[in-house]
């Protein structure tokens, strides 16, 4: 049995977060929630390197950009516990495939990045900074012994 308190902010995720709101909610959702269905946000938090994408955007500034292939090298790096300088050709393109094929559009049709996928930018969408907020609430729940800084 669950109790009242494992549901809501005691383990730092924000109780409006749980009730299940859906984007039909748009007018009484709290500031600063995620204006996506419960659905969706499981999707986008689901995968690991969906939610590496989600915490390098939200560390650039609002007004910043990274591009592709510079995320898909630190996303490598971080996967193959190297210096993205150290990352092979190989090992970058693995990433960059999937980012390209399955993750950015997937981030983007869901307005939580915005990818330019002509120039290969990637920037601050609607919602980046809750769900990596989320993510991170999350990471400390489920693994409260790890440290959750990561290196940018």
């Amino acid at each position: 049995m669950v109790s009242d308190n494992a549901a809501g902010s005691s383990w730092g995720v924000p109780q409006w977060l749980l009730s299940g709101l859906s984007a039909a909610d748009e007018t009484d959702r709290p500031t600063g929630s995620i204006p996506l269905s419960t659905e969706t946000v499981c999707e986008l938090i689901s995968n690991a390197r969906r939610r590496a994408v989600i915490h390098h955007v939200s560390a650039l500034d609002s007004d910043e950009n990274v591009r592709m292939g510079d995320l898909a090298r630190t996303i490598a790096g971080e996967e193959n516990d190297i210096a993205p300088t150290a990352v092979s050709a190989e090992q970058r393109k693995t990433v960059y495939v999937s980012l390209l094929q399955n993750h950015l559009p997937k981030l983007d049709s869901a307005g939580v990045v915005d990818w330019n996928d002509r120039s290969g930018d990637i920037s601050h969408g609607q919602s980046v900074d809750e769900l990596a907020a989320l993510v991170e609430s999350i990471e400390r729940a489920c693994e409260p012994e790890r440290e959750h800084e990561r290196v940018a």
